[in-house]
């Protein structure tokens, strides 16, 4: 299999208090063109922390302390800031949990979608506003020139995230990493960001990583998954094998405690007992044995 982006062995700390605080401990993860990967796992488990490492956008407070971040067999852990900076965008995107925080807000969604292009491919600034209008366009909005007229505050959720999916898509990156894209949505508008993003993916190719919490999502969109406790690697593969036959006790925990339809009398959502534990409080065995029903 040909690789697109490949984890080896990555750990990332954070310096708090003067000292390092390991968040993510020894990582393998591989994602192929047009693969979406799903990284699940409770809030506090790294996701965001080792997605952002994937594109070497950390904070000047993280550090990834080990390991190898291979994008089509290069290593981007060395590269300076200035290197990184010509990845970004063109080859590399983020959608953001918070389309509204991300946008700008005094400048109009056409032109922020069309300053991409022309950063990145030094298109004239009409050349780069029709793409943005056509971008638009393949995110499903009804009447493209109209939105991109628009400021972020006169759309709603559902538009922004798709304005901010047209933004990361328009320089045609070959990774596209998206952290908790339709968590603000309702019902309704996640399923149609669901299925813009699945079909986005299959029509350019490109891989995909998407985190979240919500293994029903994973389900319905992604090829593979990684689950994540305590910033370690509980389980890794393909969608089905996991979901249906899960080995390690926190997949299985974590499944179980999905709601599900029940009859007669409420009953009491099942739930994994305990906390994670915290970063300087790392047991030397198992991770997540505090918590197990079978220790």
């Amino acid at each position: 299999m040909n690789w697109l982006i490949e984890a080896q062995g990555v750990s990332i700390d954070y310096r708090a208090n003067g000292e390092w605080i390991s968040a993510v401990r020894e990582v393998d993860m591989t994602i192929a063109p047009g693969e979406i990967h799903g990284l699940v796992g409770e809030s506090g488990s790294g996701k965001s922390t080792l997605a952002l490492a994937l594109m070497r956008y950390l904070a000047s407070n993280a550090r990834i302390s080990s390991g190898r971040i291979l994008f089509d067999g290069d290593d981007l852990v060395p590269k300076r800031a200035e290197d990184m900076r010509r990845l970004w965008g063109k080859q590399i995107a983020l959608v953001p949990q918070d389309s509204l925080a991300a946008l700008n807000p005094s400048h109009r969604i056409g032109d922020q979608i069309a300053e991409v292009v022309r950063t990145h491919d030094g298109l004239s600034r009409a050349a780069a506003y029709n793409e943005a209008v056509e971008m638009l366009r393949r995110v499903r909005f009804n009447d493209p020139e109209n939105a991109a007229r628009r400021y972020p505050h006169q759309l709603s959720g559902g538009m922004q995230q798709r304005a901010m999916i047209a933004m990361a898509l328009i320089a045609r990156p070959r990774l596209l990493i998206l952290d908790e894209p339709t968590t603000s949505l309702d019902v309704t508008t996640e399923a149609a960001i669901i299925d813009l993003i699945r079909d986005l993916i299959h029509e350019t190719q490109a891989a995909a990583l998407f985190v979240t919490h919500n293994l029903g999502l994973v389900a319905q969109l992604c090829d593979r998954v990684t689950v994540l406790y305590a910033g370690e690697v509980m389980a890794s593969g393909e969608v089905g094998a996991v979901f249906t036959r899960p080995l390690h006790p926190y997949t299985i925990s974590l499944l179980a405690s999905l709601p599900r339809p029940t009859r007669g009398t409420e009953t009491r959502l099942p739930t994994i007992e305990g906390v994670a534990p915290a970063p300087t409080q790392r047991p030397a065995g198992c991770v997540f044995a505090s918590r197990c029903p079978a220790a």
